[in-house]
């Protein structure tokens, strides 16, 4: 990293001051930020579908985060009652990616966050694409590390919560280096 691109607030703390954010994360991301429950209040870092669905049109603030029935999303949703207006957690497996993102949206979801089903998965990023069938998707449909969404959908059930407050997508620019608090369990 350039000293240009850094500024010293103090002797421990640093603040990325340049526009530049792929100099500290790779341009295919975004980031989400869980404001309750506390025990879970991080920043994740979620990946947009490269093919499919559409970009965020606005910030949702303090918007629900719902755990889809089924969990696998490859049918339709029956906590529809909970997931409209809602950002809706699915896992993934045993359908495409564009059918859990179809059955989320006509539940009336206004995005998907499609978590990896392998739970201790905490690095690999998955490139969810298109199925070939042409479908058109029109809301946000994004990949979370399967640790994420194991340690998010064990939270809400250990507390037996419908939802978790979210921000999303949550703007990381300038917040300092040091302080970005990212889940402990996820490197990134």
């Amino acid at each position: 990293m350039t000293r240009k691109s850094l500024k010293t607030l103090s002797s421990d703390v640093k603040l990325a001051t340049t526009p530049d954010i792929n100099l500290l994360y790779t341009s295919d991301n975004l980031f989400m930020q869980i404001v309750e429950p506390e025990e879970i209040s991080y920043v994740y870092k979620i990946r947009p579908a490269r093919n499919f669905g559409v970009d965020f049109e606005k910030v949702y603030h303090h918007i629900p985060l719902v755990v889809a029935n089924p969990y696998n999303g490859c049918s339709e949703l029956l906590n529809k009652r909970h997931v409209d207006g809602a950002v809706v957690l699915i896992q993934r497996g045993d359908c495409s990616f564009v059918t859990k993102t179809i059955n989320a949206e006509n539940a009336g979801a206004v995005a998907v966050l499609i978590t990896d089903n392998d739970a201790q998965n905490d690095e690999a990023q998955i490139q969810m694409v298109q199925d070939g069938t042409e479908r058109e998707v029109q809301i946000p449909s994004l990949f979370l590390l399967g640790k994420d969404g194991y340690m998010i959908k064990a939270t809400l059930e250990k507390y037996r919560m419908d939802s978790a407050i979210v921000n999303i997508p949550f703007n990381i620019t300038g917040m300092p280096m040091m302080i970005n608090n990212q889940p402990p369990w996820t490197l990134w």
